[in-house]
């Protein structure tokens, strides 16, 4: 089966939990994941962060996100005399050298909610909505993509910020560390591609079947 590939965080996520979802999400294309009130609730919060670190909120919307003003406020700290972007959307191609995010030799994909460059150092921090389960893969590949499109960046500091209860998980990378840090990754990567060459895509079962758009399809639906 000759297809041509993009990966990002939340697909080899969603492969290594159902390579048969991958197959019809994001290869057939042939379900849709509408999302459910949790995920348009996680959607509401990012933007209006993202607008309060862009100072567009509307008053409206500040109490949504009132709770979380000290953390905003001390990441607009750290940015000062640095660069702050939000949602910021990065990308790689197979070369692991930097493109744009619809160019045709897209590979990679990653979007940064909140990234302070100051110097050699760099700031990511990714907002959770949802009950705290850290996957410290999401947070390398972010250190990755700002490795690869800032040469200057020798240490990128990481961090979820769980939005419910304020907690942090926190991890730091250096730059020397990251041939180690893809060849993980790239192993992950290719059970993707080894799949789509033998056209085989199994159901797997688990917890998460009941949230599957594709059940339907699935003979464990």
């Amino acid at each position: 089966m000759t297809v041509a590939l993009s990966h990002s965080f939340s697909s080899i996520k969603m492969f290594e939990n159902c390579p048969l979802r991958y197959y019809h999400q994001r290869i057939l294309k042939s379900v849709v994941d509408q999302g459910g009130e949790a995920s348009q609730h996680g959607e509401r919060i990012h933007k209006y962060i993202e607008e309060r670190l862009k100072g567009t909120l509307s008053e409206e919307h500040i109490s949504e996100i009132v709770k979380l003003e000290p953390i905003i406020a001390s990441i607009e700290l750290v940015a000062q005399g640095g660069t702050l972007e939000t949602e910021q959307q990065l990308t790689l191609n197979k070369d692991l050298k930097p493109t744009t995010w619809f160019a045709k030799d897209a590979w990679m994909r990653s979007i940064l909610d909140v990234c302070v460059r100051r110097g050699k150092k760099a700031l990511v921090c990714d907002w959770k909505t949802g009950k705290r389960r850290p996957d410290f893969t999401q947070l390398e590949l972010f250190a990755l993509q700002v490795f690869a499109h800032y040469p200057e960046i020798e240490k990128v500091e990481t961090g979820f910020i769980w939005t419910q209860d304020l907690a942090f998980d926190r991890e730091t990378y250096r730059r020397k560390d990251a041939p180690a840090m893809w060849a993980g990754l790239l192993e992950r990567v290719r059970r993707i591609e080894q799949a789509a060459e033998a056209n085989v895509w199994p159901a797997k079962p688990s917890g998460l079947c009941r949230f599957c758009p594709c059940s339907k399809l699935c003979p464990h639906g």
